[in-house]
């Protein structure tokens, strides 16, 4: 296994479920994808009482889930409900260094700051609350000195964080508990129909499975599962670093504009910070903002995996061209807020053996009718 890829693989803080020796020959439902959005839809399938086997080429957590900053912007959506994330990990006692203190993006330039102004003057009402703040609320709110060139900031205060690859340890650990069965590193090679049987076979680097129903959650490589995903999915790179740990300057997570950089400080003191094109700009950041940063040094770099669609949203449901393969990717390094109320739906959606009214505008379906336009 190759060293650890990022800050959070690196220093995991929680115990990683054990793997089965022997795969089982048959299921009710393969998951294929170790991240967290396979987790949670693993967890709610075993909640449902599935025979559920889950199959990760590495460790839990290897990709996306584990290479990011671990912020969770919930948006005004039903999948992306903060109190249903309080709620399981409450009920499980889940310890995932997760809190909520907030989250401030700061506005560098004159049309940022519009577009901020437009944003919060057209939220809808009951929308998790969203505040303008000027530059000098902005200090206050940090306790730190910020240049000048920073026109103001955009305080979401309902936002958190969460360590993700704790996160997805301790949630696959409780879908164990459960009755999941979980596997790795096992890569799953291909995914086909048998004929002869109402069933679908999975072929791996331990043997084969027969399920039902197959769920592919791989981020950007999905595609290699289902190869006509790649006329709607894209994959690509973005550079993250993280330092030594640092006394506490940063209680909440933050941002330049909506994300052309971001980070926070995690609960171990190190900053973890993503965006821009380079690492040495990503280096360079904090001192550029913040005139009197202590020092620090980069302890790591690596880079983060973003699935994108062409339309921004995720695709989560059943794959047209096979019907009883189910995809889930696309988050585009917006996975955490939604993957409980995503896994769930998901769940209910094989259970049912329909698509959960939820996950409607999430229907990969609408670029197939797109194109047959």
């Amino acid at each position: 296994m190759a060293s650890p890829p990022s800050h959070w693989l690196a220093h995991p803080r929680g115990i990683e479920p054990a793997s089965v020796a022997t795969l089982p020959a048959n299921a009710d439902v393969v998951v294929i994808g170790g991240g967290v959005i396979g987790v949670s839809t693993s967890y709610w399938l075993a909640r449902r009482g599935a025979d559920v086997v889950l199959l990760e080429g590495k460790r839990l957590g290897w990709g996306a889930t584990g290479r990011n900053a671990g912020l969770m912007l919930a948006a005004h959506n039903p999948l992306e409900d903060p109190a249903s994330t309080r709620a399981v990990l409450r009920e499980e006692a889940i310890e995932a260094e997760f809190v909520e203190r907030g989250h401030l993006a700061l506005a560098m330039t004159p049309s940022i700051w519009e577009r901020m102004l437009d944003e919060v003057a057209q939220r809808p009402a009951g929308a998790p609350p969203l505040h303008l703040v000027d530059h000098d609320h902005c200090e206050e709110l940090l306790g730190l000195h910020i240049t000048a060139g920073v026109l103001g900031g955009r305080w979401l205060p309902g936002a958190a964080a969460i360590h993700p690859v704790r996160f997805v340890q301790e949630l696959a650990a409780r879908a164990q508990r459960r009755g999941a069965t979980i596997a790795y590193p096992v890569c799953a090679r291909r995914v086909q129909r048998i004929h002869t049987r109402d069933a679908l076979r999975v072929d791996t680097t331990r043997g084969a499975i027969r399920a039902p129903s197959v769920v592919v959650a791989c981020s950007a490589r999905t595609t290699r599962l289902v190869p006509s995903a790649t006329r709607v999915l894209r994959g690509h790179r973005a550079p993250m670093c993280s330092t030594t740990p640092l006394a506490p300057v940063f209680q909440m997570g933050l941002a330049i504009d909506w994300g052309a950089y971001y980070w926070r400080q995690a609960a171990d003191g190190a900053v973890v910070l993503g965006g821009g094109g380079t690492h040495e700009g990503l280096s360079r950041l904090l001192p550029t903002i913040f005139p009197k940063f202590p020092p620090f040094e980069i302890e790591r770099r690596w880079e983060g995996i973003m699935d994108e669609t062409p339309d921004g949203r995720p695709i989560v449901g059943r794959w047209p061209d096979a019907p009883d393969v189910w995809v889930a990717a696309g988050f585009g390094g917006h996975g955490l807020p939604p993957a409980l109320g995503v896994g769930a739906a998901l769940a209910e959606a094989i259970a049912n053996g329909q698509t959960c009214p939820l996950l409607a505008p999430l229907d990969p379906a609408r670029f197939h009718k797109e194109q047959a336009c």
